[in-house]
């Protein structure tokens, strides 16, 4: 089985997420947790559920951070 990096849950960034967002973060992370191969959808609920964030800088490193997959970045970024 894959070894899966650390992935960021809500609770895990260091400013308030949205609950809106934070349900489909989990989404997300538990489906990449469990191998799910169509994360397509979860990817367009996320995407659309960060535009609930009110702050635009906090928006940006939420949805770079999964929708760019950096959770997933071996670089040391």
């Amino acid at each position: 089985m894959e070894q899966i990096p650390f992935i960021r849950r809500p609770k895990d960034w260091p400013f308030p997420i949205p609950e809106i967002t934070a349900e489909a973060i989990n989404d997300l992370v538990d489906a990449i947790k469990r191998g799910d191969r169509y994360l397509g959808s979860l990817y367009d609920e996320l995407d659309g559920a960060t535009r609930e964030m009110d702050n635009l800088d906090q928006e940006t490193l939420v949805r770079n951070y999964y929708l760019l997959e950096e959770w997933d970045r071996d670089d040391g970024r």
